[in-house]
């Protein structure tokens, strides 16, 4: 476990979710920092991280016999208050954890440097509206007003890169033998084929990647691959159809969702025309098989928390809604209610006899 993870459990803990092998884990942590001679939680937050500091390879250590199933020493004491009081200090100022995270990566995480953009085509949209660019393999971007985009004239090598300040559209030309790349703040989009948002507010330091149709792999700046931190939540998310992933520069983290407005997704050749083929229209429909008919369209998961509502029917025509407003209907008429929960939706209800 590294640092970054270590904060991410303190979060869960201080916010009760997490296990109850974490919790002990943390609480065990803590009866090392109240090993140290002298230590008093009540210490200024720098001289608490300036302990930390001293205790991380043992924090390492201990940690790393958990992880391997061996015994870890002895049952943990009754742990004070203050436990859970420090480790929100901790969380709400970032101060001990992301500091030492920060010093350790700060250059694994900038972002290109200036001189590695010298020489790149760049398209600003000055327009009020769109404004479509055509990238040198075939690929379209449209930018949104007061967009930057940057790239080579020339698709050369293995890789297909391109600097993103702003929000854009990408429709990707597939090529499996030069992946695509779009870089925006700190976070990168990687691709072969495939259409997405890339959102960056302005006013903070989140990004927004959503998918449209296809699979992107985002992930921080410097990580080449997922696969290589695959065990650290925070490293980066592989996402679908109709997902989306926004990512927070203060803390590192990546939470993963549905987009907006999700869309029926077709994976042939006039994929627009051929949305208005699907047939949304029920009569006396189980509603398990209603859910698949469902999944299979926009392709995301849907868990009933009640066997008992596979058997309920529906009957109605819900062509032409979005997919939120058609599980209004299919639920209103059966007494259940929808959730989004990440990347899944659950109904919920008392079922039918």
């Amino acid at each position: 476990m590294n640092r970054k993870a270590f904060y991410h459990l303190l979060k869960r803990y201080v916010e009760n979710d997490c296990t109850e092998e974490e919790r002990k884990l943390v609480e065990q942590w803590y009866e090392l920092l109240g090993d140290e001679e002298g230590m008093d939680p009540a210490l200024p937050a720098e001289e608490i991280k300036d302990s930390l500091e001293r205790l991380w390879p043992k924090i390492q250590q201990h940690t790393l016999v958990a992880e391997t199933g061996k015994q870890v020493s002895g049952p943990a004491r009754i742990i004070p208050v203050w436990v859970r009081w420090l480790s929100a200090a901790v969380i709400g100022g970032g101060i001990i954890i992301m500091a030492w995270w920060r010093l350790s990566s700060n250059e694994r995480l900038t972002v290109p440097k200036q001189e590695n953009m010298a020489g790149l085509h760049q398209i600003k949209n000055d327009k009020l509206f769109n404004d479509t660019v055509t990238l040198p393999d075939g690929s379209l971007v449209i930018l949104e007003p007061k967009a930057i985009v940057r790239y080579n004239d020339r698709f050369t090598g293995p890789k297909r890169e391109v600097y993103l300040e702003g929000n854009a559209f990408f429709k990707v030309t597939r090529n499996t033998r030069s992946p695509f790349y779009v870089y925006s703040k700190n976070i990168v989009a990687q691709v072969l084929g495939t259409s997405f948002f890339v959102k960056a507010n302005p006013l903070t330091s989140n990004v927004e990647v959503a998918v449209q149709t296809g699979k992107v792999a985002v992930y921080e700046y410097g990580n080449e691959t997922v696969q290589e931190r695959k065990n650290d939540e925070s490293s980066g998310v592989i996402l679908k159809p109709n997902q989306r992933v926004i990512y927070n520069d203060t803390d590192h983290h990546f939470r993963t969702t549905l987009v907006d407005i999700p869309l029926p997704v077709i994976a042939e050749k006039n994929a627009e025309e051929r949305i208005t083929e699907l047939n949304f229209v029920f009569d006396e429909t189980p509603m398990a098989r209603v859910l698949r008919y469902l999944e299979q369209a926009y392709h995301i998961e849907m868990v009933l928390d009640n066997e008992s509502l596979a058997k309920c029917l529906f009957t109605g025509d819900i062509k032409g809604q979005n997919l939120y407003d058609q599980l209004e209907i299919i639920c209103e008429s059966v007494q259940a209610t929808y959730e989004i929960r990440g990347t899944k939706i659950l109904i919920k209800g008392s079922g039918c006899e």
